[in-house]
């Protein structure tokens, strides 16, 4: 939901023409065609496709993801956000193999992502971005452990031991 509220500010606070689909938390997104886990829409063209992950990624699902969602469905630009790039390097090197083929695979650390991202947006998109999290957070669906962590994460950041 991190990621979501981000591009959802990242949208408003730019005015950019997008439209954002995600899937729930742990849903598969391949039985329903979803291009990633977040997929940004352009006048019904996919513009980004996203993976978001706190689990490592390893060369095989890297391939696996390339040959169910990206070449059929013709991304150009997907993105894993991960936990450690550290944990990745397989899968970067394969990644790296499909730019030849017209399709950019790219990684991102997840919390790197946020603090550069909310940085950019200013108050405003800082704003957004905690009126889309308290969104979510305050859905009858999500677990009270998610509920919790993201308290721990807001007292981290808040107090600077983030």
């Amino acid at each position: 939901y991190l990621i979501v509220a981000a591009f959802k500010a990242i949208k408003e606070v730019f005015e950019l023409d997008w439209d954002i689909e995600f899937q729930d938390i742990n849903v598969a997104d391949f039985p329903s065609g979803a291009g990633g886990d977040v997929t940004l829409k352009q006048n019904g063209d996919i513009v980004l496709a996203a993976e978001i992950t706190e689990r490592p990624v390893e060369k095989s699902r890297v391939i696996s993801i390339f040959d169910t969602k990206i070449a059929p469905n013709a991304i150009e630009d997907y993105l894993f956000f991960i936990k450690d790039y550290t944990q990745a390097k397989e899968a970067l090197d394969q990644a790296r193999r499909y730019f030849s083929q017209g399709h950019e695979v790219n990684f991102m650390e997840i919390k790197n992502w946020i603090v550069v991202m909310l940085s950019v947006l200013g108050k405003r998109g800082r704003d957004i971005f905690m009126k889309e999290m308290v969104s979510f957070l305050d859905d009858v669906d999500i677990p009270k452990a998610l509920k919790i962590a993201w308290n721990e994460i807001i007292t981290s950041i808040a107090s600077g031991k983030s």
